[in-house]
């Protein structure tokens, strides 16, 4: 016998941009409801899972996607079917439809159909399925070239490619392209972030300084030494856009492929006053080292001196008054040695059994570590 139940659908709807007029939520949405109403299958509204200016190439950064195959994981699922557009729409990664279709249809008894690409009966379904998704994923790794390519061509122009960098704000008339524009009151702390340091003053002085300023970085949070190094590196405050096609490159170095171009936006510095501070730079990392600072900027004498025995790394100074390993912090050293701070004579107690190293209050060795004599 025959159940005259109807079957309950879901509805995922997917753009990656506002320019996919033809491919809007509402037009595929209009599409699968039709879809539905024709093959008798009901689309309650709180079934109808959209993200909107999300790329398809991975489900990880799709909230909505996941939360709906986190309820077709429900037991029973709370739909028989997942209704699309176009397969493209539920990803753009082969690897990933594969495995959420197996998951879906297999472990959850949920279909997933396309309502614009019918698929034909039997064994050449899965064929002509997997081809489109094939498709779709040499379409989308075209589009990325594409779209690289075109970013490439601008950035050699001068144009901006990313968001604006601290001191700036884009800004785009009708009809023009997007351009930096100074914010005065970062602005100025930028001139005096590059006038502090030809001055002398190290990094880490200088991010303290903004800190206690209560100023904040683009992205709303704290300044570090590598924050203020970036911006001392950054050609923008002279003029000029850095963009690199192949991802970020080390904040101390340029990539080979960087694009350095003369930009329309305001300089915020000196070309003398930018060029000194590389010289600062330079010489400050040719004496301490890229992850090194000066002592002036050092929390205690003997910070950047003292080795952990055991991994070898660097004994850092923690409150109130010892040295700690920096990789156990890290959870890269097994041993959680630390070293007492000298007393105000100038020299540690003397080595011996008595003197077995001991932990400060509430630090606790684990009772699989073995027990380290100083």
């Amino acid at each position: 016998m025959t159940s005259n139940i109807p079957k309950i659908a879901a509805a995922y709807i997917r753009v990656s941009t506002d320019e996919q007029v033809e491919q809007s939520p509402e037009s595929q949405l209009i599409e699968i409801r039709k879809y539905a109403a024709a093959h008798g299958l009901v689309l309650p509204d709180d079934n109808v899972y959209m993200d909107e200016g999300i790329s398809g190439k991975r489900s990880e950064n799709r909230p909505a996607f996941q939360a709906m195959i986190g309820a077709a994981k429900d037991d029973p699922a709370p739909f028989d079917v997942i209704l699309l557009w176009k397969f493209s729409r539920f990803a753009r990664n082969q690897e990933e439809s594969i495995v959420y279709k197996a998951l879906l249809r297999k472990q959850c008894n949920v279909d997933v159909v396309s309502v614009s690409e019918p698929l034909p009966e039997g064994h050449f379904a899965s064929l002509i399925e997997r081809i489109i998704e094939w498709f779709d994923e040499f379409y989308s790794i075209r589009l990325a070239q594409e779209v690289k390519r075109s970013m490439t061509v601008k950035a050699s122009r001068g144009e901006l490619q990313s968001g604006p960098a601290f001191g700036y704000r884009s800004h785009m008339e009708p009809g023009k392209k997007t351009f930096l524009v100074p914010f005065p009151e970062e602005a100025e702390l930028v001139r005096q972030i590059f006038d502090r340091f030809n001055g002398g003053e190290g990094t880490y002085q200088i991010a303290r300084w903004l800190n206690a300023l209560g100023a904040t970085t683009r992205y709303g949070k704290a300044f570090e030494s590598r924050t203020v190094e970036y911006i001392l590196r950054n050609p923008v405050y002279i003029g000029k856009l850095r963009w690199t096609p192949t991802g970020k490159a080390p904040r101390h170095s340029t990539s080979p492929d960087t694009i350095i171009a003369d930009s329309s936006h305001e300089a915020l510095v000196s070309q003398e006053t930018f060029d000194a501070a590389q010289v600062m730079m330079a010489q400050q990392k040719a004496k301490y080292g890229y992850n090194a600072r000066p002592a002036a900027g050092l929390r205690d004498w003997l910070s950047g001196l003292v080795r952990c025995s055991e991994c070898g790394g660097t004994l850092i100074y923690q409150k109130p008054h010892y040295f700690k390993c920096a990789n156990y912090n890290r959870g890269k050293c097994r041993s959680s040695i630390y070293l007492r701070e000298p007393s105000p004579r100038g020299h540690y107690p003397a080595a011996g059994p008595q003197h077995q190293r001991r932990r400060p209050p509430g630090l606790h060795r684990h009772p699989c570590q073995p027990r380290t004599i100083r």
